[in-house]
């Protein structure tokens, strides 16, 4: 399962940076040309036709800039990370972190899943939910899709709705981690700032990256309903390796490769690192 529009998202070709340049720049080429063609066309000289190309380009270039400086100052569309209610505090109870700690027995902590679509996220979290919960521990599994149906159900796709549906999962486990609970995130989360601002939500000794990865084909394999060639014709937007980047995590605390190792395996490898006593 997947946490995009059309709850599955593929991977395939990568937007890159150089990429996008390379885009801009052939574009503005082929604009100015079309524009330099016209004059030419109905004027039927070639210098004069080259001096509008020109300007039409260094005028456009100018005034996209004012365009975004403007937008710039403008908070229209804009989520913001502070609380837009004034004169509040946070509220705690008398029982401490500690306390809870003594009571589970364990410090209850973040696993927060990022891959693909058909890494294992899913499959992953609720194996391993089912581990803890044998072995007596309380455990909630925030997966993508299932946060996207309810508490998430208003967002898109776009960069800033993906790192406000971050945020909100980010915030609902820093809230059971505190009442003793194991959160378990399985998302997308593709790009690197918002993982890193779950990790300042949730806590550095709360929080644990883990990125599921697999071949390319093991992944097409695992789509249901030809997600991943329905995306690559372009039926499916905004899909993360395809139209959209991902940006794989430099400093994750594990990574599994799930097309080589099991799922008891996988679980195994994340209870040890969460912590030996975990281990069955």
């Amino acid at each position: 399962m997947t946490d995009q529009n059309t709850t599955a998202e593929a991977v395939g070709t990568k937007e890159t940076q150089r990429r996008s340049v390379a885009k801009a720049i052939t574009w503005r080429i082929i604009a100015t040309s079309t524009t330099m063609a016209i004059v030419f066309g109905f004027t039927g000289k070639l210098l004069l036709a080259g001096g509008i190309g020109v300007v039409e380009s260094l005028s456009k270039m100018l005034f996209y800039y004012l365009h975004e400086r403007a937008w710039s100052r403008s908070s229209y569309g804009k989520v913001s990370s502070e609380p837009r209610s004034r004169h509040i505090v946070r509220h705690a109870g008398s029982i401490t972190e500690g306390e809870r700690d003594a009571a589970v027995g364990e410090r209850a902590v973040t696993v927060w899943f990022t891959g693909l679509t058909g890494a294992g996220k899913t499959t992953l979290s609720y194996a391993l939910e089912r581990r803890l919960f044998d072995q007596g521990l309380r455990s909630i599994v925030l997966d993508g899709e299932n946060m996207r149906l309810g508490l998430n159900r208003d967002l898109g796709f776009d960069p800033i709705e993906r790192a406000e549906n971050v945020r909100r999962t980010a915030e609902v486990a820093r809230i059971a981690n505190t009442h003793g609970i194991f959160a378990i995130c399985g998302l997308i989360s593709p790009f690197e700032d918002d993982r890193r601002r779950a990790k300042e939500v949730i806590g550095d000794d709360c929080f644990l990256l883990i990125h599921l990865s697999a071949g390319d084909q093991t992944l097409h394999d695992r789509a249901r309903d030809h997600m991943y060639d329905r995306a690559e014709k372009g039926e499916i937007k905004h899909f993360t390796g395809v139209s959209d980047p991902y940006e794989a995590p430099a400093g994750a605390d594990l990574v599994l490769h799930t097309d080589q190792i099991d799922i008891d395996q996988c679980v195994d490898t994340i209870l040890e690192r969460m912590h030996p006593s975990t281990k069955s």
